[in-house]
């Protein structure tokens, strides 16, 4: 189906378009950006659908998006998305904003039992019949012009997300699950804006358990490093130095050039570019004391009962997502089981450190086992919390 778009780039055309779209209840919204090399994604295009209008809004070309903003944030508009991350990331880099209230129609679509992580492509065919061409998926929207045929992809990107919603929302509310999306989304915004600090980025990397304490305080200098430069050149931390490379030198303590040249993980570039930076941290963190090292980590499977602990919130989870017709592995995937052993066994861990709950102590899984789960952890090793 093509539909007949508006193209918005002046203040005024999207002053009056947003003041049509706060009027409805909900609408149906997208992005596009591009994200390479940098840190942040580099917003390119917004596509609203109300019901009524298409429109594409050109986010480079109007200085003023306070408007935008107002409609992205009111409270009255239920905001439609498609597996939403990186969207949320993309309004709160170029706006300072996430869009609220939410609904993720790939959320919703999960909760209702079509599918795991379904692409708006095979949402808008299995709900609506339409099968829709993905060709322009790789364009640079940050260039201009961008091409009818590019506009018209943008485009389809929301014309069929509201109809979606709708029949999304006839069969959550049949289940009375309609809340637990708002719930979920919640929760993806609160982890979305939960920056970690410099200090603690070293929590989430890989291995860590395997370090020495002057090792690991070494890797901790690197990564704190790595994150605020990430941050303040906007530039992906893989391309400032990867994470294996961090590891190794942490691993390694070169004292000089050629000794961290010699390392085969680490690219030219990268030992050339910031070598002497991450000399000096290593300098840094053979001078230090002890009482500066940070506590050691631990593998998780290293946990007396390890396999017993995540067989039991794996058993409660199951049979509460059976008895809801919510996949399992979606009420609790590895990572959220993971979540629950970190944090009542270790005496700090990344989900800590973002200053969050673990997923199944929050919201409608929290409803559904988060006492059973508390009454089970009673019974948890608590030997690394030493």
């Amino acid at each position: 189906m093509t539909q007949a778009y508006q193209y918005i780039d002046t203040y005024d055309a999207l002053r009056n378009y947003c003041q049509q779209a706060e009027q409805q209840s909900v609408i149906a919204v997208d992005t596009e950006f591009v994200r390479t090399r940098t840190f942040y994604p580099q917003i390119g295009l917004v596509q609203i659908f109300d019901g009524i209008d298409v429109v594409l809004i050109d986010p480079i070309a109007i200085d003023d998006l306070s408007p935008l903003k107002a409609l992205l944030t009111n409270p009255n508009v239920i905001k439609v998305l498609h597996a939403c991350s990186e969207d949320l990331e993309t309004f709160e880099y170029a706006m300072g904003i996430m869009p609220e209230p939410l609904f993720d129609s790939q959320v919703g679509a999960q909760l209702a039992g079509l599918g795991n992580s379904l692409g708006y492509g095979r949402l808008v065919e299995l709900l609506q019949g339409v099968v829709l061409e993905k060709g322009e998926s790789r364009t640079d929207w940050i260039s201009r012009p961008l091409s009818p045929k590019q506009l018209q992809y943008a485009a389809e990107d929301v014309i069929y997300l509201l109809p979606c919603y709708h029949k999304l929302v006839e069969l959550l509310t049949e289940n009375g699950q309609l809340q637990w999306v708002y719930d979920e989304i919640d929760q993806l915004i609160r982890r979305k804006r939960a920056n970690i600090a410099p200090e603690h980025a070293y929590l989430l990397l890989k291995n860590t358990w395997k370090l020495q304490p002057i090792n690991l305080y070494a890797l901790q200098l690197l990564a704190a490093w790595r994150l605020s430069y990430a941050r303040e050149h906007d530039i992906t931390q893989n391309f400032i130095i990867r994470e294996q490379s961090a590891f190794e030198i942490a691993y390694r303590l070169p004292g000089h050039k050629s000794a961290l040249f010699a390392l085969d993980i680490v690219t030219p570039q990268e030992a050339r570019r910031h070598c002497d930076i991450v000399l000096d941290l290593i300098r840094a963190a053979r001078s230090a004391s002890e009482t500066e090292y940070p506590a050691p980590t631990h593998r998780l499977t290293d946990v007396p009962l390890y396999k017993k602990h995540v067989a039991q919130i794996k058993e409660i989870c199951t049979t509460a997502a059976e008895a809801v017709n919510v996949d399992p592995t979606y009420f609790a995937s590895k990572r959220q089981i993971n979540q629950i052993i970190s944090w009542y066994c270790l005496a700090f861990d990344d989900t800590r450190a973002l200053g969050m709950e673990p997923d199944l102590l929050v919201g409608w899984r929290a409803e559904l086992v988060g006492a059973k789960i508390k009454a089970a952890a009673k019974n948890f090793s608590q030997k690394f919390k030493e």
